[in-house]
């Protein structure tokens, strides 16, 4: 049993890494703390992860609230750009977008109290050596949580942190990946902890080199029908096909990547993908086009550089169809008449 933290800032798939956390019975979910980021506001933020784990009947599950901006930031503009990228496919899509980063209703509960980067930090403490922490969202709770608790990377089993492009061209620039460009102050941070952490880039997720990992809407289909009565993927089936048009029609992928849900599989399958050796990796914080890019420290090279803990490991493969396996049987533990499936 794998008892993890999941840091989320609630974009599409974070909703399914919420799920597939606190379905999976290798892993205990000790608690889910939200950032502010893709999906907006950390009200926003906080309110979809309630509302999810309430469809889960999860309801037990801790959900506390954190940063609700980075730490230093880009213009103000350029941060509030995913949440209006909706607005650029208004032409393309009509009505269809309705389901898109819908405004969240009000919670059945609400946030537990205490700030996320405080959860974050008493409950690694209180259990040492014990607690992965997943980021799948900008990592600006772990930034504040090493910064406040420095002993804390040491305390920590290991980490996964969903960011940054090697191979794979970004998301927000050329050179940039969003997760780390929204907070690239935090990101150096929890990059340059020493903590063992595997690192998981677009190159493993949004990447047509990796199709076989998307969510398509013949998995969807699939899924319906072995799955007759079934809360959780009723709700993938009226909300997530027009996430699937949007990464096939605007990003030119086969179908929806699960950035998070991958990272969140790791904890308890590293096999799922294959990884450089351990290494330093740093990040751009200058402005521009590059600021937020991710830097590997590999070869030789003549400028110094490069002094940090070789501590990540960069996934660089991936078994898609294992992965989406492992998924769809998840989602099955949400049957209310049959037998949970729990091999994949």
């Amino acid at each position: 049993m794998q008892r993890i933290i999941l840091d989320v800032d609630s974009a599409g798939d974070d909703i399914l890494a919420v799920l597939f956390a606190a379905a999976h019975p290798e892993i205990k979910l000790e608690g889910v703390t939200t950032v502010t980021g893709a999906a907006g506001p950390i009200t926003q933020v906080t309110n979809v992860v309630l509302n999810t784990l309430s469809l889960a009947g999860r309801d037990d599950i801790p959900v506390h609230a954190g940063a609700w901006r980075p730490i230093v930031g880009n213009s103000k503009a350029d941060m509030e750009a995913p949440v209006h990228f909706e607005k650029r496919l208004t032409a393309r899509f009509g009505e269809r977008l309705r389901d898109f980063n819908p405004p969240a209703p009000e919670p059945k509960r609400p946030a537990s109290p205490g700030h996320a980067v405080d959860f974050i930090i008493e409950t690694v403490k209180a259990n040492p050596g014990e607690i992965t922490l997943v980021t799948t969202g900008p990592t600006t709770n772990a930034a504040m949580a090493f910064l406040q608790e420095p002993s804390l990377p040491s305390l920590l089993k290991n980490m996964l942190v969903l960011g940054g492009n090697f191979t794979t061209p970004g998301n927000m620039t050329p050179l940039s990946e969003y997760n780390i460009w929204a907070d690239p102050e935090a990101a150096r941070i929890v990059l340059n902890a020493d903590v063992d952490k595997v690192l998981v880039p677009l190159d493993v997720c949004e990447d047509n080199r990796v199709a076989e990992s998307m969510l398509t809407r013949d998995d969807i289909a699939d899924m319906t029908a072995i799955m007759t009565d079934n809360p959780v993927v009723n709700m993938i089936r009226d909300t997530f096909p027009i996430y699937i048009d949007i990464w096939r029609e605007f990003f030119g992928l086969v179908g929806f990547p699960m950035d998070d849900v991958i990272t969140v599989a790791l904890c308890f399958a590293p096999d799922l993908v294959t990884t450089t050796e351990p290494l330093f990796a740093d990040v751009v914080l200058d402005k521009g086009v590059a600021r937020g890019q991710t830097v590997a420290y590999r070869g030789h090279q003549i400028l110094p550089g490069g002094e940090g803990p070789k501590t990540t490991r960069i996934a660089n493969g991936l078994d898609g169809r294992r992965f989406l396996s492992i998924f769809k049987a998840a989602m099955a533990r949400y049957e209310r008449t049959s037998a949970p499936t729990t091999k994949a």
